[in-house]
């Protein structure tokens, strides 16, 4: 599976540009501001419908531009389609697939799969669960059919739970003690399911990233561990029993599958704590490259990376080594640099295409 062809249209400083794709490598140079984030940035919305940048999609629409568009075209093994996503400032969104409209994202996810490394990918280690979570989450998303209807399942619960709760809390209403228990019950089922998929995923996920620690990283005592969200030592029905009054006084759920998180330790200790700003770098971007190798096999085992700003986020050593085995993977590559020559040097010998963004302006180098 590759992109072949990219169009976009009011995204940041990108007015208008037009893109034919080499089924690879793509490499974009420019200044920094110039818009060579944005063109990757433009690919990850097309395939999920929001920024990698930003949670709200409102800085990603140009200045003085009621909404932002990108096409493109995806070629597989099973064919060809057309992929457009188009958002307002209103919040209204549209999506298309081959003409068609569509209400999910996902199915733009399982069309074209994008991994984003680069300057906040460290934040996996050093940002907040929620971060670490979607990480989780896209992973079990892509190898575990099951994952989204259990996911959108286990949420719905967990809202009018929540939505119970709040208005005990404010004292709105006085709720129905089995109301709250009936929806505390199907959360708790939902909430289990979802952590047997996210548990089975992580061991494998696991053994694949402690091989990469070693290999790309070069770190040995690396431990990667799953944290579901609650105490192994009670189930979630005694646990939520145990909380009922913390949190109706709270308004909203205190523990659950939606506080999981994924910890990562260097000799017992976190890595946040213990490793250099470089360490860190390389730890993080093994963690995604981890995530691609595990989908291997699955039906997104076509990805799209976007690599931005490689040269100023890793060593000369690390950019050669994590550049050929990003070329070992048969992966579409899209990889950013301030610097034409710097950017080239990690893929020499292979062929690729070179774009050039100045103002937000986009042009093929011959």
């Amino acid at each position: 599976m590759s992109l072949t062809r990219l169009e976009v249209s009011g995204i940041r400083n990108i007015i208008q540009a037009r893109l034919d794709l080499h089924p690879r490598i793509n490499l974009i140079v420019g200044a920094n501001g110039s818009g060579k984030t944005s063109l990757l940035e433009s690919v990850y919305f097309l395939g999920s419908a929001r920024s990698f940048r930003n949670a709200s999609v409102m800085p990603l629409i140009t200045r003085d531009v009621e909404e932002c568009l990108v096409r493109g075209e995806v070629t597989s093994e099973f064919g060809q389609h057309s992929l457009g996503v188009l958002r307002n400032r209103d919040g209204g969104r549209e999506i298309k697939i081959d003409g068609d409209e569509i209400s999910r994202a996902t199915d733009l996810a399982n069309l074209l799969p994008t991994l984003v490394v680069g300057p906040e990918t460290v934040n996996l280690l050093l940002g907040a669960p929620g971060l670490r979570r979607r990480f989780l989450n896209w992973g079990v998303f892509h190898v575990e059919h099951s994952f989204n209807r259990v996911w959108m399942e286990a949420n719905r619960c967990l809202r009018q739970r929540n939505t119970l709760l709040r208005q005990q809390a404010l004292k709105q209403q006085k709720i129905r003690q089995d109301e709250l228990d009936t929806w505390t019950v199907e959360l708790v089922k939902h909430a289990e399911e979802l952590d047997r998929i996210r548990s089975g995923y992580s061991k494998v996920y696991a053994e694949i990233f402690l091989q990469h620690c070693e290999s790309l990283a070069e770190l040995q005592g690396v431990t990667y561990q799953y944290y579901r969200g609650w105490s192994s030592d009670h189930s979630l029905i005694e646990i939520y029993e145990k909380d009922r009054e913390i949190d109706q006084k709270r308004g909203f759920t205190t523990r659950g599958f939606h506080r999981a998180d994924v910890r990562i330790r260097l000799n017992g200790q976190d890595v946040s704590s213990v490793c250099s700003r470089g360490e860190l770098k390389v730890l993080s971007w093994a963690m995604i490259f981890s995530q691609g190798a595990l989908l291997e096999g699955s039906a997104a085992s076509n990805l799209v990376f976007l690599v931005d700003d490689l040269g100023s986020e890793l060593d000369e050593r690390h950019r050669h080594r994590f550049s050929n085995h990003l070329i070992s993977t048969g992966n579409q590559i899209f990889a950013t640099g301030i610097d034409q020559d710097s950017l080239a040097a990690p893929w020499k010998g292979q062929e690729f295409k070179l774009f050039h963004v100045e103002q937000g302006v986009v042009e093929q180098i011959a």
